[in-house]
């Protein structure tokens, strides 16, 4: 009876515990596939939202657009990764931390104010040109042709 008791109490811290686990990683928030790691140098270069367009150190420009946690961004993000080596003009937003509209009429020939950018979709790759939106790309593939 004493060991039964103890053989239970046991089981219950056991169930305890994986549950308080099992909820810590539900919660946890995915890491940001492009946050700079510390002690590891410059790697992914960040762009504010009020510079998308107004990016002064480059006329000529790419804007990948991100979640953390998307389905569609993971597939990519690899790709986007290999692809970086020797782009100083790739720029990385996550769309977590923005005001931008979001929704399906995306007219980027008239856009000449950040404001007025709207998120289609993540991934999205926008080039820019002399503060204009020149190029948005959807497709993983269009994507990863528009890096090469």
């Amino acid at each position: 009876m004493e060991k039964s008791k103890k053989t239970l109490k046991m089981i219950g811290i056991c169930i305890i515990g994986l549950v308080i686990v099992v909820a810590v990683n539900m919660l946890k928030k995915p890491e940001d596939p492009f946050k700079n790691p510390k002690g590891v140098g410059f790697r992914y270069q960040h762009i504010e939202e009020k510079n998308l367009l107004n990016n002064s150190e480059n006329d000529t420009y790419f804007v990948y657009f991100y979640e953390t946690g998307n389905k569609q961004c993971e597939e990519v993000n690899d790709d986007v990764k290999k692809t970086l080596s020797g782009h100083s003009n790739l720029y990385f937003f996550n769309v977590e931390d923005t005001t931008l509209k979001t929704g399906k009429d995306f007219d980027y020939k008239n856009v000449t104010d950040y404001k007025d950018i709207t998120i289609k979709q993540v991934p999205m790759l926008i080039h820019v040109e002399n503060k204009k939106i020149d190029h948005v790309y959807y497709k993983a593939s269009d994507i990863k042709k528009a890096l090469e």
